[in-house]
């Protein structure tokens, strides 16, 4: 075996590298997207409940055009910074235009990072659908404030 390989066996789980890896079943780069659990329950139930769903949705997206882990890394480091923003809402009707002006800039930025690496069809702005109770926060509806980023990209 060459000084530039690893050989790996017997281990289970992710194997992330930018060497070549032989051997029998090994994952490399699952391309996910992930949400803090933490961040997740400091948020209302709704909410959290939200960005699980859209994870999945997306990580199937990204699974299935085999987008590599270095274009998935904007996009997840969007998904904190929206998961941030949101562990401070408590109500809906108690917060300001400043925090909804945020939210909106957050998942715009989820939004046009995704649109960034995924193909520009229907079935990617339906992945969205399960934001759809943000539109409660940011006074228009996720839907068509995705349609106008992806325009854009």
């Amino acid at each position: 075996m060459g000084k530039d390989k690893i050989a790996v066996s017997g281990v289970q789980g992710d194997v992330i590298s930018d060497v070549k890896i032989i051997g029998n079943s090994n994952i490399v780069g699952k391309n996910i997207l992930v949400i803090n659990s933490q961040q997740l329950a400091r948020m209302p139930d709704e909410y959290a409940n939200s960005l699980q769903a859209f994870s999945e949705t997306v990580n199937q997206q990204l699974k299935k055009h085999k987008v590599p882990p270095e274009r998935v890394a904007p996009v997840q480091e969007s998904m904190n910074k929206l998961a941030k923003e949101i562990e401070a809402v408590k109500k809906v009707e108690e917060i300001g235009y400043a925090k909804k002006t945020g939210i909106k800039a957050k998942l715009a930025a989820v939004a046009e990072a995704l649109m960034k690496i995924l193909p520009k069809t229907a079935e990617t702005i339906a992945a969205f659908t399960p934001l759809a109770p943000f539109s409660k926060l940011i006074g228009e509806g996720v839907e068509e404030m995705v349609k106008a980023i992806q325009k854009g990209v």
